[in-house]
């Protein structure tokens, strides 16, 4: 592992590994949750570069790559201001993660991942140059060449999952649609250039608040129940807590959700804005629920209505003991909205082919959702019957026309399967951009393209138990 103590360091390191021929695996906190995330590489730990500012100007927010998600939001709430795109994770993950994965949360229902508020990012090639990529600036090179030919070259309309979320393969589309080489960085897991500061927009902080757990009786309603959420400006997070979870977890003996019809699951919505605005809003969302709702405005019960995604918690921790380990090799996957009925009632078919629990809960808003089967690994061939689980999640979710990656990224877990999902020419164009900007393949190789021969679930079950998970809201809130 190597350590660099700044930005200057890594450009040292590069340049170095560049004429050695020595791959290279950028690392923030390690809080990723693609399988293989971390290779046979040499480890780059970027958690050294922990400078903030100075802020180019007021609403924005300079941070060193290995800033954690909660030290940027103090800097922003300095400002009396927020980051809605925080992650889950926000406690241990770092900025550069953050932009590296295109990391979204719970609250980029309404504001987008990370793409959306990265507005600049300093970035170290791997022959150890070093460029500036800022949004809506001219591109230094070979980045502004690259962008040039891909909007040239490529069909328009581009061939693309439509979903609200997507952390996988490089961001063409956004590219495309910017003219931004900044796109092509956001989302591409450290296998382009090297992250060592980014620029952040915030947002303000709104006047008020409410957040009303809805039970479902029946998620076939999801649709109808998610979508007109979509354009109310209101709702700044739509989630869904799976039957499983509420099974479980015992959720129908909450105190909070007693007189609630969740057998099918949850769903928690928040509203932000004014004191009239998030009114209204409740008042909307009542005439909605379909089996009864609970509501609370104030802080502590807002908290508690939150707290009860981490229901999850005890019920992995006593799968745990029990010898089963949650294994998120399905756990990022997006599709449309309005096709989550199918989605949920395809997955619980293939896991009671293959005899599996799973725990599941998301973001339903935008249709991406969090698995996390709970695994025997002391049962024999138990790999066998984990491989079955992600070849048929894959073939659901392409024949969903969705994603395996919405707010986590490819890893080396996904990567093999993009061209399940997208078109052969989007794949070698991947292809050309990797090669076009790390001819070596000396960062993060079998990241977003693919290496010969690699077993996406290499290492899986080796490391150790996080028995809380990494799903939690507290990042979100």
């Amino acid at each position: 592992m190597l350590v660099p103590g700044g930005a200057e360091d890594v450009a040292v390191v590069l340049a170095w590994a560049g004429r050695e021929g020595v791959a290279l695996v950028p690392r923030g906190a390690g809080t990723g949750m693609p399988g293989g995330n971390v290779g046979p590489e040499v480890v780059l730990d970027l958690s050294r570069l922990s400078e903030e500012g100075p802020h180019p100007e007021p609403g924005t927010l300079r941070l060193g790559a290995g800033v954690t998600g909660v030290a940027a939001r103090r800097a922003a709430r300095g400002q009396g201001r927020d980051l809605p795109a925080l992650p889950s994770s926000a406690r241990w993950c770092t900025v550069g993660g953050m932009v590296s994965c295109n990391a979204a949360g719970a609250r980029s229902f309404r504001f987008g991942a990370v793409r959306r508020w990265t507005l600049g990012a300093t970035v170290v090639r791997a022959d150890g140059t070093v460029a500036s990529l800022r949004r809506g600036g001219a591109d230094p090179e070979p980045w502004g060449a690259l962008v040039r030919e891909l909007r040239s070259d490529l069909p328009d309309p581009l061939p693309w999952p439509r979903v609200r979320k997507n952390s996988s393969g490089y961001a063409l589309d956004a590219t495309l649609d910017s003219g931004d080489a900044l796109d092509l960085l956001v989302g591409s897991e450290g296998t382009l250039a090297v992250v060592t500061d980014v620029v952040l927009a915030t947002h303000s902080v709104p006047a008020a608040r409410a957040v009303t757990l809805l039970g479902l009786p029946d998620r076939a309603l999801l649709p109808e129940l998610v979508v007109p959420l979509r354009n109310d400006g209101r709702v700044t997070a739509c989630e869904y807590f799976g039957r499983r979870l509420v099974a479980l977890g015992d959720l129908e003996r909450h105190p909070l959700l007693q007189g609630l019809q969740c057998g099918d699951g949850l769903l928690l919505v928040e509203l932000a804005g004014d004191a009239a605005e998030v009114e209204e809003g409740l008042e909307a969302l009542a005439l909605l629920a379909p089996a009864g709702l609970v509501t609370a405005r104030d802080e502590a019960g807002m908290e508690a209505l939150w707290e009860i995604r981490h229901a999850a918690n005890p019920v992995l921790a006593r799968a745990l003991r029990e010898g089963r380990r949650s294994t998120q090799f399905i756990e990022d996957c997006v599709v449309p909205p309005d096709a989550l009925p199918a989605f949920l009632e395809g997955l619980d078919a293939i896991l009671d082919r293959y005899r599996t629990e799973a725990v599941v809960f998301g973001h339903a808003g935008d249709g991406n959702l969090h698995v996390n089967p709970l695994v025997d690994l002391d049962q024999p061939r138990w790999r066998d019957r984990v491989a079955g689980i992600l070849e048929d999640t894959v073939a659901l979710v392409a024949s969903l026309g969705g994603t395996l990656a919405g707010e986590h990224g490819d890893g080396r877990l996904r990567t093999p399967f993009l061209d399940r999902i997208f078109s052969p020419e989007i794949t070698a164009a991947f292809r050309r951009v990797k090669e076009r900007l790390d001819p070596g393949n000396i960062l993060n190789p079998g990241v977003i393209v693919p290496l010969d021969g690699i077993d996406p679930l290499a290492g899986l079950g080796d490391a150790p138990e996080f028995a809380s998970g990494s799903q939690g809201p507290e990042g979100d809130r």
